[in-house]
């Protein structure tokens, strides 16, 4: 099930010349996305960087479906699609005036301050029973 985290409007600087959000963009408002889920969820990011365990993005999925543009507002929903031992694969929809514009699958997997991939902490595998 997807849920509501973040909400923003398209301002100027998300935009190329002609007023549309610039691709890279969407991901950005799925990245403010994530951190506002794991902070709704109890797992803070901000905690775990300065504990040296860092998020990282492995891949990503990502369909455009529909522009959005200069001054749309925006509502990002997220979904836990798969947790593994050391990875979590997130589900997240962009809709705008009610409408799908974007869709996509990030795997971002844990890693330390060595870059070694490690198990995803507890605040993150709980989320599991949620």
């Amino acid at each position: 099930m997807l849920e509501a985290t973040y909400s923003t409007r398209v301002y100027y600087d998300d935009t190329d010349a002609g007023g549309v959000v610039y691709y890279a963009n969407y991901l950005k408002y799925c990245e403010r996305a994530k951190q506002e889920f794991l902070l709704k969820h109890g797992c803070d990011l901000f905690k775990l960087h300065e504990d040296g365990l860092y998020l990282v993005v492995k891949q990503v999925k990502a369909e455009y479906v529909k522009s959005l543009r200069l001054g749309d507002r925006l509502d990002v929903f997220v979904g836990v699609k798969r947790l593994r031992r050391a990875s979590i694969e997130l589900l997240f929809e962009i809709k705008s005036h009610g409408e799908v514009a974007f869709r996509s699958e990030i795997q971002s997997v844990m890693v330390d301050d060595d870059n070694k991939i490690i198990r995803l902490p507890n605040c993150i595998n709980k989320i599991r029973g949620d």
